[in-house]
């Protein structure tokens, strides 16, 4: 099944409907093999450069060295898959040849909601960890019996050929057969329709199913999705106007404007993805720096103030939400500070996430690179290779599946956000049923700050749904 010409998916696929439980579990050899990789590592030689140079050279010797040190000497994967299949309740099943993994978590109250979680890259299943307990069972997640808030469905698939799903055949390996292959699951696990969320790639995904699949994709919550800028010439509502001349000097200029493949990625890997792929493949040191550099934790850079000398989660915890009152002056209130687009009539809670600076360990940085590593990385820079490809036809059209945002404002560094597109872009191409402005540096929102993305969620379910948002 090759993807569409027109950037949209096409017809879900026929899918065996024989569903199998699911427990990772990785060969002894393959992880004695990493260590030994990891011990024989060569490191390359840090530039003579300036500060501001040194560092835009990319991840530094001195930001790698101790997470090499941290996989070799103290990290357990085999704790952490305990901790991750015990977690998440996993699934594979086969659709149209290929095996899919997936994690599927039902809620136990009656007026649950289907939610479909996209992972992107350098993110994978494991990112729904962080907000699966808020989403399925929020009154016993919460501290403060709010026995009203909205649960939900909880279905996270691993795009074909990350993690644990099987590749496709290389002409359907992208966005499109991605987004039927994912519509397909929804519906032969019995929903028929659903809300979506996804950032980065993910909301490409997301947006695929809201062009292709708008019976049942029937909203979409995002975080800074990053658009084209909105030109009138598209026909869409969208304005020149909506950009100044500061922002439209580096902005996409038009719609055929293909945004960066991610932050992180190199540009050489969208001609070459498979030569970058045998170093990435023989090397877990080469794709630790890879992820590492996709992630971009706050402190990357500044070695002085390496989060890895922080204390690290433990070994034997998951990355499980955790809630605290805030003050209503918290930095993490919502309150819109510019009007926004149909903005909801809802004020969401105040809730803060304890241990915020903590949330990049160098265990956490490590399961990131593990998901990548142990299937090999290859499939996966394809897939983005193919995926940019159809990145202009992805912007040709406008859909009137309602969008909710939540826009992370840095209020330090304003440009410093995931996505250099205002938030407004996003009317020429959606209908924004709901902007929610938050403060704070965010490139992981699901990840970094999961009760914020859980709330704002929540905001848009009622919206849709109806209800009210306690």
């Amino acid at each position: 099944m090759g993807p569409s010409s027109r950037g949209s998916p096409s017809r879900s696929p026929i899918a065996n409907h024989t569903i199998q439980p699911y427990r990772m579990h990785v060969s002894q050899r393959y992880i004695e093999l990493t260590k030994k990789k990891l011990e024989l590592c060569r490191l390359p030689r840090d530039a003579q450069a300036s500060t501001q140079q040194y560092m835009d050279f990319g991840v530094t010797k001195a930001d790698l060295e101790p997470l090499i040190d941290h996989w070799t000497d103290e990290y357990n994967w085999r704790t952490q898959e305990t901790l991750f299949n015990d977690n998440l309740p996993q699934f594979r099943t086969n659709i149209n040849g290929a095996r899919m993994h997936f994690v599927h978590r039902k809620s136990k109250s009656p007026n649950a909601i289907p939610l479909l979680f996209v992972h992107g890259f350098p993110e994978s299943f494991i990112t729904v960890s962080s907000l699966i307990d808020a989403l399925c069972d929020p009154v016993a997640s919460s501290q403060h019996g709010m026995d009203q808030m909205q649960a939900f469905h909880v279905v996270a698939p691993s795009i074909p050929g990350f993690g644990f799903s099987d590749a496709v055949h290389e002409e359907g390996n992208a966005m499109p057969t991605t987004a039927a292959i994912f519509d397909g699951l929804m519906k032969m696990l019995g929903y028929q329709q659903y809300i979506a969320h996804g950032s980065g790639w993910g909301f490409r995904i997301c947006r695929m199913l809201a062009l292709g699949c708008a019976d049942s994709c029937v909203a979409i919550h995002t975080v800074n999705p990053d658009v084209p800028a909105a030109r009138s010439s598209y026909g869409y509502g969208g304005s020149q106007d909506m950009m100044s001349p500061a922002a439209a000097a580096g902005s996409p200029g038009s719609a055929t404007h293909s945004p960066p493949l991610s932050p992180g990625v190199p540009p050489q890997l969208g001609e070459r993805p498979q030569t970058a792929s045998y170093a990435l493949c023989d090397s877990p040191s080469g794709l630790l720096a890879f992820v590492l550099d996709a992630i971009r934790p706050p402190t990357l850079g500044m070695a002085s103030r390496s989060p890895y000398a922080a204390s690290d989660r433990s070994e034997g915890s998951s990355p499980a939400l955790t809630r605290q009152s805030s003050s209503p002056n918290s930095a993490a209130a919502s309150a819109p500070t510019t009007p926004a687009p149909a903005r909801s009539p809802f004020e969401p809670q105040v809730m803060e996430l304890a241990g915020l600076s903590t949330v990049w360990t160098p265990t956490t940085i490590i399961n990131w690179a593990m998901v990548y590593w142990l299937p090999g990385p290859e499939v996966a820079m394809r897939w983005l290779v193919n995926s940019a490809a159809l990145l202009p036809s992805l912007w040709l059209s406008y859909s009137n599946v309602p969008l909710g945002i939540t826009h992370f404002r840095d209020p330090i560094m304003p440009s410093t956000g995931t996505g250099q597109a205002p938030p407004q872009w996003c009317e020429a191409y959606h209908r924004v049923a709901m902007l929610t402005r938050r403060e704070g540096r965010v490139r992981h929102a699901a990840w970094e700050r999961p009760a914020e993305v859980v709330m704002d969620i929540r905001q848009l379910a009622a919206l849709v749904f109806g209800g009210v948002v306690v």
